[in-house]
This record gives structure tokens, C-alpha cells and sequence, in this order.
């Protein structure tokens, strides 16, 4: 009997422990989804069609000062068919680690109808390539030239999971 008691102490304790384990894990992930949702939703708050290519810079620059550890930024543009017709995008993109081996990516991606000056820009341009200010460093890219001298056709404002 004495033996039985001492594991059932035993199987409560293990299993308190697990519990707690699993509370911690499921805290971070939803740490992150939360963080996700406020950052997601603070852009979408502040930015609009009718914003210029500047003001939507100054916003996705004001939620970049929220720390998170390991960020990258990323300007990316080009002529893609992500939705089956072609558009010329110009993307702003905050990458972080996910907490399970992916990364979650905040992403502005202003679109513009394809044409003869934009069909043949494409770069992307990573917050480590240079030692300079990220967004004075995107200002001096062709793509940035071009979205700030042309009308955006839509924005659209996500979160996506790699």
C-alpha cells in the first residue's frame, strides 16, 4: 500500500510538472500571436490608400521601435502574379522568429499595374546588407523611386507564417 501512495505522489508530480511545461509553451506561442495582432493592427490603423509612399514608410519605421529579438527588415520589389495577375509590388517586411523553427513576417505590400518602367525593376534589399539607417537605405533603391512617383492600384496590410 505504502508503495502504491508514493506512486501515485510520483505520476501527480510528473504530471503537474508537464502541465506547467505545456502552460510556459502555449504562453510563448500565444505571446506571439498577440504581439502579432497589435503590430498587425497598428499598421492597418495608420496607413491607408490615401497615404503617401513617405507617411507608410514613418509608419512601418514607428512599429519597427517595438523590440523583438532576432528582426530582420526587408524592402523587396517586382513584378510577380501572386494573385494571377500580374502587378508590380513593393513590399515592406518585418521577419522574426516564430518561437518553432519559421519566422512570422509583417508585411505592407503596395501594388501598382504593370508597365514598361516597372516591368524589368526587381531587388530585394535585407536590413543586414548595409551598415547604413535601413530606411535611408531603401529611399536610394529604383523601386522606391518609382512607387513614390506613381499611384498605387491597392495595399495590402499581413501577417504571414513561413
Amino acid at each position: 500500500m505504502k508503495n502504491i501512495a508514493i506512486f501515485l505522489l510520483c505520476l501527480i508530480l510528473i504530471l503537474g510538472l508537464s502541465a506547467c511545461n505545456l502552460n510556459e509553451n502555449t504562453s510563448l506561442n500565444v505571446n506571439h500571436e498577440v504581439n502579432n495582432m497589435e503590430l498587425l493592427e497598428y499598421l492597418k490603423s495608420n496607413i491607408s490608400i490615401n497615404k503617401s509612399l513617405d507617411e507608410i514608410i514613418n509608419v512601418f519605421e514607428e512599429m519597427c521601435k517595438t523590440p523583438i529579438e532576432e528582426d530582420l527588415l526587408l524592402s523587396e520589389y517586382g513584378v510577380y502574379d501572386f494573385t494571377g495577375e500580374d502587378l508590380f509590388y513593393y513590399d515592406l517586411v518585418r521577419q522574426y522568429p516564430d518561437g518553432e523553427d519559421e519566422y512570422f513576417q509583417l508585411r505592407v505590400s503596395i501594388m501598382f499595374s504593370p508597365d514598361e518602367e516597372n516591368r524589368f525593376l526587381q531587388d530585394t534589399l535585407w536590413s543586414d546588407d548595409s551598415d547604413e539607417n535601413f530606411f535611408d537605405y531603401i529611399k536610394k533603391s529604383d523601386g522606391y523611386a518609382y512607387a513614390k512617383a506613381h499611384e498605387f492600384k491597392s495595399i495590402d496590410i499581413r501577417v504571414d507564417q513561413t
